[in-house]
């Protein structure tokens, strides 16, 4: 039921049971509970499937664009690096201010804590092949967010996709694995050439072992840039946060200093009223004693 991932949060709920009931009036009883089991994704979750079906291009690019980062991480091509992150940060940009428009046409504000949620998926999915491919399905429930040991969702678990069959957004062929070297057969009468076997056969394992230390070097490094990219964006909102702080704590000690004012003012605001009640009430006395 890819369809539920792409109503509105309020809206999900209602269906989900709709087609709970459905499948369980068919007999289905398995489905119908595996779809009542199914999460309302969070606001930022929600932004995130919009982007796969209102700007799949978008997506396709920024999971593409996430492929050639980590081929220029595990090439150690420092100038490839140079160029692409720049292109990084404006193209998840970009795609959160497609998000946001959406979201205002629809008649929904988003606040900037959704957008950093939104942008902290859009980033996973740049370094973490895994968090790409939940993000193409437009079948989150949860924000994504990289840390040093994988992606987690809002909650802070490991993230995990919807039991639903995926919607994957123009998905790139996947790329053949080499095959393995095989050793040449070698006759008992041919000791040099069999030693030559041996030597390529050691060549190629030491190859096969570099090439692995290389791709764990290239993903410490991609996980090293999204926490320093992260860690730029906290600093930032540290320091909105911050402002915030003061200009709040400024306008207490101003409710704090008016307040005796104030209190002073109702106090011969009371004593007033309460002289003007007596006289009213002295001069009802004397019409009535005229009467």
């Amino acid at each position: 039921m890819i369809e539920l991932y792409g109503l509105a949060p309020e809206k999900f709920t209602q269906a989900r049971n709709q087609f709970a009931k459905a499948a369980m009036d068919q007999g289905d009883g398995p489905a119908g509970t595996a779809l009542k089991a199914l999460r309302k994704p969070t606001l930022a979750a929600w932004l995130a499937n919009q982007l796969v079906r209102v700007a799949p291009d978008g997506i396709h690019e920024l999971t593409a664009l996430g492929d050639d980062l980590r081929a220029a991480h595990l090439s150690a091509d420092g100038a490839r690096l140079r160029e692409l992150t720049p292109h990084r940060h404006q193209l998840v940009q970009r795609l959160v201010r497609t998000a946001v428009a959406h979201a205002n046409s629809l008649g929904r504000s988003i606040s900037a804590d959704v957008i950093q949620r939104l942008t902290e998926t859009l980033d996973a999915a740049l370094v973490d092949p895994g968090a790409a491919q939940l993000l193409r399905t437009g079948q989150l429930t949860s924000a994504l967010r990289h840390v040093g040991f994988g992606v987690v969702d809002e909650t802070g678990a490991p993230a995990k996709l919807a039991p639903i069959k995926p919607r994957v957004v123009r998905r790139k062929p996947p790329v053949a694995k080499p095959a393995k070297t095989k050793k040449p057969p070698i006759t008992k009468d041919q000791p040099a050439q069999r030693r030559r076997a041996e030597l390529r056969a050691l060549a190629a394992e030491a190859e096969s072992e570099y090439a692995e230390a290389a791709a764990a070097r290239a993903a410490a490094e991609a996980e090293l840039d999204a926490t320093q990219h992260q860690l730029t964006d906290l600093q930032a909102r540290i320091q909105q946060l911050t402002e915030d702080l003061n200009q709040a704590r400024e306008q207490l000690q101003l409710a704090r200093r008016q307040i005796p004012r104030q209190q002073r003012a109702l106090d011969r605001a009371t004593r007033t009223a309460d002289n003007l009640a007596r006289r009213r009430d002295t001069t009802r006395q004397r019409l009535t004693n005229l009467d």
